[in-house]
């Protein structure tokens, strides 16, 4: 019988790996609408800003990204930000700010596509 391939423990090593090599402070931020104090008054937003273990590089340093290049949505001057699966699952309506810079949100993917995450790939404005 073939030994299935372990995603779980792949998600550990590319943690442990993105860590080594972690490049400045990336973090993703999530902000939610308060509760309303009432019917009139919106509450306040609350924001909550996770460390991301990550490296981030110009979309065009590899050939693998060089697949996600369309000229509209993503373009030469974009950044990938690749990381290890945070608490949360990233999302386009986060923000992300590298060494304090905020980032837009281009595109998201997972890897692999299906199952078990190891690992994320944020696309950002550049």
């Amino acid at each position: 019988m073939a030994k299935r391939f372990d995603y779980g423990k792949m998600q550990g090593t590319a943690k442990r790996l993105l860590n080594r090599f972690n490049q400045g402070v990336i973090e993703l931020h999530r902000t939610t609408a308060g509760t309303p104090i009432n019917e009139w008054t919106p509450g306040e937003d609350i924001t909550v800003t996770y460390t991301l273990d990550a490296t981030a590089a110009a979309v065009t340093v590899d050939q693998a990204n060089a697949k996600y290049i369309d000229g509209t949505v993503i373009t030469t001057a974009d950044l990938v930000v690749t990381c290890a699966v945070p608490s949360i699952v990233p999302a386009m309506t986060d923000t992300l700010t590298i060494d304090g810079v905020a980032k837009t949100i281009k595109k998201i993917v997972q890897l692999p596509s299906a199952g078990v995450p190891v690992a994320f790939k944020i696309f950002v404005q550049g």
